[in-house]
């Protein structure tokens, strides 16, 4: 291809019709509501009225069989002229990995492509388009977005666009010439820019090796008609962009031999590298046609190290979660966990996306060994798989093991539980009655202690965990203390007894209030001497009201490695559940029940089971004798505790927050300045000013580590609540934060300020490093434009806004203010 030859180049530009169509297409399918939806954005180009449409489609409906999309292009830019629309800039029809759809399985790509197959190394930044209007526009893309926008943090396209202008000055080119030549080709520039910065990755881009990457030259048509990589490389050399390394080979055998061989080295040439982009063209067509190999490690390990870090900065708590590379993870943290917490810059900066290589790398030099290396290493690789935990992994002499009943009172469940641990010297028995304290975690506590003793093998976690909120409970725990108990890579076993099914409530439920009612007052928590009939049966009514079996698939019931499903109906089924507990574990887990004890065997220690007679009295629901003192009854009233709603920085100065509104409003255009300023004229300033850290929805719903959050807020204040008689509105506890104000965002119902947070102080000016904010975008909801729209309409406004999805007509602009003091307050 001669690209000198603009002539022959433009012969190639779509007509009016054709593109005419292809936007007919796209503005029917944006009206779709499933699959097929396009959605298109307006963009107004950089120094210039000019204004292009951005069309995108939903990632998951490329190159599927039973979906037509009116273009497989991934980034897509029209001129918006309704008479003479052209295609601006075109990026690659998406392309996949290896195996991951059908056509690029190795049998597919042996009959549907053709030789030679043209290796591009993969560049790994943020791509950049590059194309040219009629009247020499420069025109510079991001994947979806161009122009100036103020609803993001980093506008990718005007940062690529201001390296690609030094770039074209520091080689004497003239701006308007370079566009004009692109619009004469009819092409796009496909560039990777990688800098770290700007931005950074997995791969590490300073000094010489950043600069913006071109790796694919593109006609402007609806159809993927690419240049060959010799011309791109050509023209990456005339103006100055860093070349992509290729060649090529002639058939797929040779294709296949070369991927397998860097499959198996985890590398290419002794370089880490993220994989490859295959270019190649379809046997029948002759279309091009690409797919691509990216190698899973090292760069799996390290995304995983770069979010279990960010989790860590954002909930300064250790219990999370990730599947692979355990061990290695694990003294990654432990490496990296003191330098955050003794350094907030670096944490804060860690979250605007910078430091991530360098954290990577001290950890890596200290470890002595590259990240191959790591993943090399028979040890570690020996290790990782000895303490790996999930279903898939080898259980031996070393796994651990806890067993969680799911049952109501009278099922025979703690009858159960002797039983089998009278049957095996190498378990133990921690019952919830047996624990008077307030903490509650105690149990999972002295459970994990227990465990931990050499000699124990399995312990029987003795509580009736009739609701999923107690089962999440427990698993929160487990994870949440583990490791002061036990070696991090202990691989613990969750087994889950459920004793009433749903199905048979009625008649568990006749027969536990039977079974109890029977046996007076041996029972810890529930003594007919003490309640009275009437007393018992209603205790017992609201167990069975409250009750939720288990339910495999959802959470968090499928967190449990294995589930036996028992009858508690017969009069001897305290006997068979022992055995059919001793069985089924004996089946699934051979180590921890070799052989299957014999009936008598099962018969005598169901016999000294019977002869337990608890020695802790455990009060429920509030009760004791009616004949006790009064003061007594009053202090067992006390006890229940009362909860909040959320935990919030109130804001005290809150002229500070208008101020700085104010003054924003005062430096808008006449348009933003419209659509604020009811907010001024009006007064429509909230009373009072705060900011939401963490809501008791979060605790109940949320995701783990916000759960964890919410318990790390009812701990750290628990005495302030247990000390209160009566319900305030309102509570300061003397902790702070200080925060800095950096966006104003709205539209015509609420406007928002987010805020950028610092830890959480202590009266004596210590951090509280377990506290933090559980909304992903920590927002004040400064005034409500619209009557009847709810505060919590903030969060959703803001995170739209992050997330590039706007809503229409909204508004965001960045602050620049000084830190604000907030009190840490307690709502009810």
């Amino acid at each position: 291809m001669n690209i000198e030859n603009s002539k022959e180049m433009n012969l190639q530009r779509p007509s009016v019709k054709e593109v005419k169509n292809l936007v007919a297409s796209l503005e029917r399918s944006s009206e779709l509501s499933g699959r097929g939806k396009s959605s298109k954005r307006v963009c107004q180009l950089f120094n210039s009225d000019r204004r292009v449409v951005s069309w995108k489609f939903q990632e998951w409906d490329y190159g599927k069989k039973n979906i037509t999309l009116p273009c497989n292009a991934r980034g897509l830019f029209i001129t918006d002229d309704k008479e003479n629309p052209q295609i601006v800039t075109r990026g690659y029809d998406k392309f996949f990995n290896i195996d991951e759809m059908s056509l690029t399985k190795w049998d597919s790509i042996a009959k549907g492509t053709v030789g030679p197959y043209t290796i591009t190394l993969k560049s790994n930044g943020c791509i950049i388009f590059i194309s040219g209007l009629e009247d020499g526009t420069l025109v510079v893309c991001s994947k979806h977005s161009t122009g100036p926008r103020d609803d993001v943090d980093r506008n990718h396209a005007e940062f690529g666009r201001n390296y690609l202008l030094n770039l074209l000055r520091e080689r004497n080119v003239d701006v308007k010439q370079f566009a004009r030549r692109l619009y004469d080709l009819n092409v796009t520039l496909v560039a990777e820019y990688c800098d770290d910065s700007f931005e950074e990755h997995i791969l590490e881009y300073t000094g010489d090796s950043a600069g913006l990457y071109l790796h694919g030259v593109n006609l402007n048509k609806p159809e993927f008609v690419t240049w060959p990589m010799k011309e791109v490389n050509g023209f990456a050399q005339e103006y100055g962009f860093k070349p992509t390394m290729y060649f090529d080979l002639p058939d797929i055998t040779s294709l296949k031999s070369f991927l397998d061989k860097c499959s198996h080295d985890g590398t290419y040439k002794g370089m880490e590298v993220e994989g490859f982009v295959i270019r190649t063209h379809l046997t029948e067509t002759g279309q091009d046609f690409f797919f691509k190999f990216k190698f899973e490690e090292p760069y799996l390990m390290y995304r995983q190290w770069r979010e279990v870090t960010k989790q860590y900065i954002s909930s300064k708590s250790r219990l999370l979660k990730y599947k692979r590379h355990k061990f290695i993870t694990n003294n990654y943290l432990d490496f990296v966990i003191p330098i955050l917490d003794n350094d907030p810059k670096l944490s804060e900066q860690y979250m605007k996306g910078f430091g991530i290589i360098k954290l990577r790398n001290m950890f890596l030099k200290s470890y002595g060994m590259s990240g191959l290396e790591i993943l090399n290493q028979e040890k570690i690789q020996e290790l990782e798989l000895k303490n790996a935990t999930n279903d898939s992994d080898i259980v031996d002499e070393k796994t651990k093991f806890l067993i969680f009943p799911i049952s109501v009172i009278g099922c025979g469940k703690t009858t159960t539980a002797l039983t089998l641990t009278n049957l095996f010297p190498n378990w133990g028995h921690i019952q919830n009655d047996d624990i008077t304290g307030k903490d509650k975690s105690m149990l999972i506590k002295k459970s994990l202690e227990l465990l931990a003793k050499p000699d124990i093998k399995c312990v029987f976690v003795d509580r009736n965990n009739h609701q999923r909120r107690e089962r999440e409970q427990l698993f929160t725990w487990v994870e949440q203390l583990r490791e002061n108990y036990l070696p991090y890579y202990t691989n613990i076993k969750t087994i889950g007894l459920s004793f009433a099914s749903y199905d048979d409530l009625e008649k568990v439920k006749k027969l536990t209030i039977d079974r109890v009612l029977a046996r007076g007052d041996n029972h810890q928590s529930i003594k007919s001497s003490v309640y009275g009939e009437q007393k018992v049966l209603g205790i017992m009514n609201g167990f069975v009201k409250r009750y939720q079996p288990i339910n495999e698939n959802r959470d968090p019931d499928n967190l449990f490695d294995y589930v036996i499903h028992l009858n508690s109906l017969d009069t001897n089924s305290s006997l068979i559940n022992a055995k059919e507990t001793a069985k089924k574990l004996h089946e699934k887990y051979p180590v921890l029940v070799p052989n299957i004890p014999t009936d008598e065997q099962i018969e005598k220690a169901l016999e000294r089971s019977l002869e337990y007679k608890p020695t802790t009295k455990k009060v429920v629901g509030g009760g004791g004798n009616r004949n006790k003192d009064k003061n007594r009854g009053k202090k067992s009233d006390k006890s229940k505790r009362i909860s909040p709603v959320y935990f919030s920085a109130n804001i005290e100065k809150k002229e500070n927050i208008i101020e700085i509104v104010k003054k924003t409003f005062e430096g808008l255009n006449s348009e933003r300045k419209s659509s604020l300023s009811k907010l001024i004229e009006e007064d429509r300033f909230q009373p009072k000013f705060h900011i939401t850290l963490c809501h008791v929805t979060q605790g109940k719903n949320g995701a783990p580590e916000t759960k964890q959050l919410w318990a790390s807020y009812l701990n750290r204040y628990n005495s302030e609540l247990e000390k209160l008689e009566d319900l305030p509105q309102i509570l300061a506890t003397g902790d702070k934060i200080k925060f800095k104000p950096i966006k104003l965002c709205w539209d015509e119902k609420i406007v928002s300020m987010v805020v950028q947070l610092s830890a959480v102080l202590d009266p004596h000016n210590h951090i509280v490093s377990e506290l933090s904010c559980g909304n992903a975008i920590p927002h004040i909801t400064v005034g409500i434009l619209q009557d009847g729209v709810k505060p919590f309409y903030s969060n959703e406004l803001c995170q739209k806004i992050f997330s590039n999805n706007p809503p229409p007509g909204s508004q965001c602009i960045d602050l620049d203010s000084q830190d604000i003091e907030a009190g840490i307050c307690i709502n009810f």
